[in-house]
């Protein structure tokens, strides 16, 4: 795979990179009216791309993925033409591909940390991709699969950093300065996990009949191994720095500008050549610097050693030099600093990164998952690869039909709970996560350790949380103790049965798989108690994959009957039912029925725990009329406000992104075991395993998607300046107002202003009926909820 000699050219170095970066900059923050003040700006004056790079810099706006890119390896980039890549195939680093999305106008949204969505990434996915066929071009998207060891920990401590920079955006907000916030929130978009896009954009490539891949591990490795085989797969490979570490052929490609016909690239060779260095002196200098899966050697980072932050790969090499080209020479050079520094332990986890990379894992030209340079493995390898799982539940991974979260906890042997948007560790927050899920974590892990090997099922899983460093817990599977595996296997349905009592059954709709069980009969036909076989169709498949759940949830009892929740949820289905018919196009409002039935039973959706200190709270009327809006707001947090792809314009809370933070949790859990069932099953050989719908399947089931708080703000923005008293034309020209001037880019915003009430009026209904299991102190705050709404809509 090498790329057109063009690229060998030198004529756009460092100065154009510059100018393109700082230019991409401007464009973004000038579309958002917020440029800074600096002393390299003024009105008068020409831009100095020089002075405006080191300014940017140093103001942490020229990042990709949370973390600085080496700037000086951005500099050696060359440029093409794009007419160059035509008819030809480009394998893509999915993660580096949604970054970049992230991180350039016009596709940066700066409020994405601030909301916890994007408004408009379907749209310009969509139309990046019909400029990749419309220039003859086709890309083979590689997805990231599980962690590689250190990765976690670097992720967190990432999250942390983007926590105390969203802080501060935060305060600027506070104090009313919106545009200072709107360019520091934009500055720390790395807080937002890319890989929540990954099943929106394999969901996209399915549609349009595009390829993609899903590793055992990074895509990097991948990669690496397409572009060192010269794969008739892809001609080239397009990615980020990091598939500098590994041996590839020479050229990686950066960005593609459809627009201007060119591209960027960056060539491994020259830039070895350029530093005047071996391949293997550059990698570890190249670690040094800092990776996602390897932190900054510390001593880098110190003003005094190395005067111009953040450090170069340039820098970590003249350090190597004086260290007579060692990396453990420079730890022992360096180790007093080491010590003090939060990594004393730098050179181990660096050395597990060298081996790691050394023997990297890759899906090989045949399908078979293969260690790079095998014959030199130690006997130690799951230290730095962790342990070895089953090659079907790799297909499951690579096909869609599971994310790669689960099967990571197994190979690792631990569980991190991770930094969240807006960083509050509150009371309600802590319980949640450490203590309420643990049961769901725990159902999953018994639902897919059966079927591996003996010596990883009883290896303790250990949970660690990002906001407590102390914290532990360990997870051990006792199989004569599972519990949900027992039950899980008492569900089986025939498709004739099925079509039988439901001709016209929408499997999966979660609506159907509640309501049917009202009918003692059909609930009747789907016990079991031989062993599960034959489950055919995906209909069936998505079936008896929710009912599995509900069980598991308490929604339904032993003898497969509602019971007092499943009742409830039922109830709130078909009340909401009418809603989802008059809007039909908008997807998800079932799962979010049963996501917020999910809050109520970890005690979160009510009128408490309202965190006034974060700010966001409603202002008007009663206590009483406070607490109903807020509860409201909380329901339309769990939905969607559709919104125009040009980034969002609107207030922002504080207070309502940290309930998301809850809901997202539970989401996350229940996702974690939704596809533990849904593997689980597969693993049992109760399906058909020879098939290709996989994705079909994975998408279909809820919990794949979150939302941001947009709706729920202006829910709760809306009616908090509506009265009770005002004439009905009164409220309806505050209604009529209130879009251009709060969220003048929503596309259908009285609709989603109505689907929001019906829903909460959907969950009102059926919280009514949980006489026992919701206090009457909560049930009576739902009831003058549903009375203020009503006199406000």
């Amino acid at each position: 795979m090498h790329l057109p000699t063009a690229l060998d050219s030198t004529s756009a170095r460092a100065t154009d990179f510059r100018l393109q970066r700082v230019l991409q900059w401007f464009i973004r923050e000038r579309h958002h009216s917020a440029i800074p003040s600096s002393p390299h700006y003024k009105a008068d004056r020409p831009i100095d791309v020089n002075e405006w790079w080191t300014y940017l810099e140093n103001r942490s706006c020229l990042t990709l993925n949370g973390a600085f890119e080496d700037h000086w390896i951005n500099e050696q980039v060359a440029t093409a033409e794009v007419t160059q890549l035509e008819d030809c195939a480009i394998a893509v680093d999915a993660s580096y591909y949604l970054q970049l999305f992230l991180d350039n106008a016009p596709y940066h949204e700066p409020l994405l940390p601030a909301l916890g969505g994007l408004t408009g990434i379907q749209s310009h996915i969509e139309h990046d991709l019909d400029s990749w066929k419309a220039n003859r071009t086709i890309p083979f998207f590689v997805f990231n699969g599980q962690s590689i060891e250190g990765q976690d920990d670097v992720s967190v401590q990432r999250g942390k950093g983007a926590i105390t920079g969203t802080d501060e955006a935060w305060g600027l907000y506070f104090q009313s300065q919106a545009n200072e916030a709107v360019t520091a929130f934009g500055s720390h978009r790395g807080a937002y996990p890319i890989h929540y896009l990954f099943p929106l954009l394999q969901g996209i490539l399915k549609r349009r009949g595009l390829h993609f891949l899903v590793p055992p591990f990074n895509a990097s490795a991948q990669l690496a191994y397409f572009d060192m085989i010269d794969s008739e797969q892809c001609s080239a490979i397009m990615g980020s720095q990091e598939l500098l570490l590994y041996p590839i052929k020479d050229h990686v490609i950066r960005f593609i500008d459809w627009d201007a016909g060119n591209f960027t690239a960056i060539s491994k060779k020259g830039i070895v050549r350029a530093l005047g260095v071996t391949e293997p002196l550059f990698i570890d200098a190249l670690l040094m610097t800092g990776t996602s899966f390897l932190p900054t050697f510390p001593p880098l980072k110190e003003p005094q050693i190395t005067a111009r932050q953040p450090p170069s790969v340039q820098d970590a090499v003249n350090m190597l030099r004086t260290s007579e080209k060692s990396v453990a020479n420079a730890c022992n050079s360096f180790n007093d600093i080491l010590g003090k520094s939060r990594y004393p332990d730098w050179l181990q986890k660096y050395r597990k990164a060298r081996m790691g990379i050394d023997h990297f894992i890759y899906i090989d030209e045949s399908g078979e998952i293969k260690v790079h340079n095998f014959d030199s493995l130690t006997r130690d390898n799951w230290e730095y690869l962790g342990y070895q799982l089953p090659a079907e539940l790799f297909h499951y991974l690579n096909t869609g039909l599971i994310g790669a979260r689960m099967l990571s906890w197994i190979s690792h042997g631990q569980i991190i709970i991770y930094p969240t948007l807006d960083g509050v560790k509150s009371e309600e927050y802590r319980r949640l996560v450490t203590s309420q899920l643990m049961p769901l974590r725990e159902a999953a892990l018994s639902l897919l350790l059966p079927r591996l090997h003996r010596g990883i099922q009883y290896k303790p899983i250990s949970v660690k949380a990002w906001y407590d460093e102390k914290y532990t817990h360990k997870i051990e599977y006792r199989p004569q103790e599972n519990q949900a595996l027992n039950r899980v296997h008492t569900w089986n349905l025939d498709g004739a049965v099925a079509k039988k009592f439901y001709p016209d059954a929408k499997h999966g709709s979660i609506l159907f798989e509640v309501t049917a069980l009202r009918n003692p009969e059909f609930a009747k036909s789907t016990i079991t108690k031989d062993k599960v076989k034959g489950i055919a169709s995906a209909d069936l498949i998505s079936s008896i994959t929710l009912w599995r759940f509900l069980h598991l949830r308490g929604y339904v009892d032993g003898n497969h009957q509602l019971t007092s929740w499943g009742n409830a949820l039922a109830t709130s289905l078909e009340a909401l039912e009418p809603t989802v018919k008059n809007n039909s196009q908008v997807p998800g409002l079932y799962e979010a029925v049963l996501l917020a039935y999910e809050l109520i039973q970890f005690d979160l959706l009510n009128t408490r725990n309202q965190h006034p200190e974060l700010n966001g709270l409603p202002m008007h009327g009663s206590e009483d009329d406070k607490a109903s809006l807020l509860l409201i707001s909380r329901c339309a947090i769990l939905l969607k406000l559709r919104h125009q792809a040009n980034g969002y314009t609107g207030p922002l809370s504080k207070n309502f992104l940290c309930f998301r933070s809850l809901s997202s949790s539970i989401r996350e859990a229940d996702r974690d075991l939704i596809e533990a069932i849904v593997a689980s099953m597969l693993l049992f050989a109760q399906t058909n395993r020879e098939r290709d719908d996989y994705l079909e399947i994975g998408q279909k089931l809820p919990f794949l998607n979150d939302t941001d708080v947009a709706l729920g703000i202006a829910v709760k923005t809306l009616l908090d300046d509506i009265n009770p008293s005002d004439t009905p034309e009164q409220k309806a020209t505050k209604k009529q107002e209130f879009p251009g001037t709060f969220v003048p880019y929503a596309t259908h915003f009285f609709e989603d202003l109505e689907i929001a009430c019906d829903f909460f009026n959907a969950l009102h209904a059926g919280v009514k009926t949980l006489k026992n299991e919701v206090s009457s102190v909560d049930r009576s705050a739902w009831d003058k909820a549903a009375v203020y709404l009503q006199l406000r809509r």
